[in-house]
């Protein structure tokens, strides 16, 4: 899609008065302005898209064999791979790294001394490195070591920010350490550009609009309700009621059990019988305020 937008961009007064077609072998850009919910960048892409009159055909990859043949290669992605561990900060020094900390590291020499002494089988010892079950290396806390595999794991562009299940799968394959799985899950939960990019789900909140303000005493109240007060003569709870206008405040003794129903009959009893029924009562959501009140 973005190559799309980059080339109507390049383009635009040329095909701003024609109609055309876009053809991709990826299926999901057919199903782009059909999208339910959009990033912010997304969103950017339909406004300026909507200014063209054109269509996407889907060709499938298997009839598209002219198109960039090199990035087709089967062993390009391998090639990139081994290229970035070449180059990567812990890529051919991992094994050293590890025999250097796990010297350091006091939790490691233990499991080292129990495995030396024959009293676990869940270790051994290779090359002077701790291995456990699936030839997994053991990751000591000493240093930065894990930090850096995390990043490896989830933030180079070979991985390109997977999830926490995806990363927790990368990196089972080759280490270990106790509670990777939180460590990971952590990890995850923090990275900036994931949630700079993470698409909201929850309905979008409406705009805070400032409550009106009543022009005369009892126009509006607000009530809520006090409570796990020290308990006296079976009451433990306070229902406040307050004119919004003149701040007229009435506080009405109950317990922190009083229903929808008996809310009701207070309101009743302590207000509307002495006064008025008011405008408008200004409440939070508690179920009591929300449901049969």
């Amino acid at each position: 899609m973005l190559a799309v937008v980059h080339c109507l961009r390049a383009w635009r007064q040329y095909l701003l008065v024609s109609s055309f077609v876009v053809k991709t072998d990826n299926s999901a850009t057919c199903h782009f302005f059909t999208q339910p919910k959009l990033t912010l960048k997304q969103a950017r892409w339909q406004e300026f898209l909507a200014d063209f009159d054109f269509e996407f055909e889907h060709k499938k990859g298997s009839s598209n064999q002219a198109a960039d043949a090199l990035s087709r290669k089967q062993e390009h992605a391998a090639i990139c791979l081994l290229a970035h561990l070449r180059g990567s900060e812990i890529g051919g020094s991992v094994r050293d790294t590890l025999r250097e900390f796990l010297q350091k590291d006091h939790a490691a020499q233990n499991v080292m001394n129990l495995v030396k002494a024959g009293k676990t089988r869940q270790f051994w010892v290779e090359e002077d490195l701790l291995v456990t079950k699936g030839n997994r290396l053991y990751v000591p806390r000493a240093g930065d070591l894990r930090k850096k595999l995390l990043y490896e794991c989830h933030n180079t562009l070979w991985v390109g920010h997977p999830g926490w299940q995806r990363t927790y799968a990368l990196l089972k394959k080759g280490y270990f350490w106790p509670n990777m799985r939180d460590d990971v899950m952590q990890y995850t939960k923090t990275c900036l550009i994931c949630q700079q990019d993470k698409v909201e789900k929850v309905k979008v909140a409406g705009l805070l609009d400032p409550l009106p303000v009543p022009t005369r005493p009892l126009e509006s109240v607000s009530m809520d309700f006090i409570t796990h007060l020290p308990k006296v003569s079976d009451f433990e709870a306070i229902l406040v009621i307050i004119d919004r206008f003149s701040k007229y405040a009435t506080f009405i003794p109950t317990t922190k059990q009083c229903s929808a129903e008996m809310t009701a009959q207070l309101f009743f009893k302590h207000v509307v019988k002495l006064w008025e029924v008011p405008t408008s009562i200004v409440s939070d959501r508690d179920d009591r305020f929300i449901g049969s009140f």
